[in-house]
């Protein structure tokens, strides 16, 4: 993903305190997971930072490109989408603060995580939507940015867990059975019916 900074970082001759070793009995909840499930809260954080870039860039244009002798802001149906793109940017914004703020106080778990992803990618993707619609054909082309945030918001849409999963994740939580099964469980499933 272009919007992600990433690194291959190696070590050589490292040297850590005794104190700052982590040690094998921590377990997996103590270490590694609580890193991914950082890194799970920053990707909730994605969308929004690609809603506010298409936003800011459209507002841009919208202001310095005329059509019919008057500026495009001008145009209510454009009013009417950058109201929906603002308010829709505020709601994902909130909720990424709220599960960041549940996650570093501790109360924050997998499925609300999941919510945050799903939710803020899927409308995130209506952000960029408008956006891309406000600019007609020049939200197509990269020299007017859109196009790429459309590009990035469909890589957050499937990264780290697609929507779908996400959202089977928040499912699975709110009424305490998985939908998420795998092809073999199913075909499991349907031959013990079949039986009977």
């Amino acid at each position: 993903m272009r919007i992600l900074q990433n690194a291959d970082v190696e070590f050589h001759e490292a040297w850590c305190p005794d104190e700052n070793v982590m040690h094998e009995n921590v377990g997996f909840s103590k270490s590694v997971g609580r890193v991914l499930e950082s890194s799970r809260v920053s990707v909730a954080w994605m969308p929004v930072g690609i809603s506010m870039g298409a936003l800011s860039h459209t507002l841009e244009f919208v202001k310095k490109r005329t059509a019919f002798n008057a500026p495009l802001s001008a145009n209510q149906l454009v009013q009417e989408k950058l109201s929906r793109m603002a308010a829709m940017t505020s709601s994902i914004y909130l909720l990424a603060e709220r599960v960041t703020k549940d996650f570093v106080a501790g109360k924050c778990g997998l499925p609300a995580i999941a919510m945050a992803k799903a939710h803020n990618s899927f409308v995130g993707r209506q952000i960029v939507s408008l956006a891309r619609e406000i600019l007609g054909g020049n939200g197509i082309v990269l020299d007017f940015q859109i196009a790429s945030k459309f590009a990035d918001m469909e890589s957050v849409y499937t990264y780290e867990g697609t929507y779908d999963i996400n959202a089977l994740i928040c499912g699975r939580a709110l009424t305490g059975v998985s939908a998420i099964k795998s092809a073999v469980s199913v075909k499991n499933e349907y031959a013990s019916k079949s039986r009977l």
